[in-house]
């Protein structure tokens, strides 16, 4: 999935730290959880339009959600666009 921080200074791809392996789960700190196995429970529940309102880029670039920022064992995972929604 491609993510991207919008603002009326441009768009930026959300990217992970270079030393981030392909492939990597990205987490969340405080919001434990395993992948959904069941691809019909996804669907159902529209997981993507429940989210995305809470994504956002903070005033360093760091991508967020509900102000968690997005984390592999390497890093944060950043965007050039700071304080911007990501869709």
């Amino acid at each position: 999935m491609v993510l991207c921080a919008k603002s009326e200074a441009g768009l930026g791809f959300v990217t992970p730290p270079d030393a981030a392996p392909v492939g990597e789960r990205v987490c969340f700190e405080g919001f434990p959880g395993e992948p959904e196995s069941n691809p019909k429970r996804i669907q159902k529940k529209k997981a993507w339009e429940t989210c995305m309102p809470d994504l956002a880029t903070d005033a360093e670039g760091v991508a967020c959600y509900r102000g968690v920022p997005f984390a592999t064992a390497a890093g944060k995972c950043t965007a050039a666009i700071k304080s911007a929604p990501i869709s």
